[in-house]
């Protein structure tokens, strides 16, 4: 391998690595407060982190948070994540957010607020995605009608 793949490989192992450690810490947090409730984890699905990526990027590069989009046929959160690919939801949420810094001071802001904590608790929610871009945040809830995940990680 010459340097410049080198260097490729070990940027796309690091990416990897940022983007998993955000969903494990985010995740813990989300289902330590469902957990103190009674409520069952969430389970982290690729599509919705998709979902939920593509939305912090618009919002990054609108400069703006927001739960709409401007582009033709995906303005909600339920037209993304069926764009996403996320099969047969029977229910989605979204909670978004901008200038927080750290992972905890953004739960801590939707814990705050009545209808971001809603998404955070609802017991019809199984799956969550997560994302960030600057300091734009969204994650995407969601519920399947193929069922509940199976073998959901619990956190430490």
């Amino acid at each position: 391998m010459n340097f410049i793949k080198i260097c490729l490989l070990f940027f796309i192992v690091a990416c990897t690595y940022a983007f998993d450690d955000l969903n494990r810490k985010m995740v813990c947090l989300v289902n330590k407060e469902r957990a103190k409730r009674g409520l069952p984890y969430l389970a982290i699905s690729s599509t919705l982190v998709n979902a939920a990526q593509k939305h912090s990027n618009y919002q990054y590069n609108k400069k703006t948070m927001t739960h709409e989009e401007n582009v033709s046929g995906y303005r909600k959160a339920m037209d993304r994540v069926l764009k996403a690919g996320f099969k047969n939801p029977s229910y989605v949420g979204e909670n978004v957010a901008h200038g927080q810094e750290t992972i905890e001071n953004v739960i801590k802001s939707w814990m705050n607020s009545s209808g971001h904590r809603s998404n955070i608790l609802d017991k019809n929610f199984t799956y969550i995605g997560i994302a960030r871009k600057g300091n734009y945040w969204t994650q995407d809830f969601a519920a399947s009608r193929n069922g509940k995940p199976k073998n959901v990680k619990k956190c430490p």
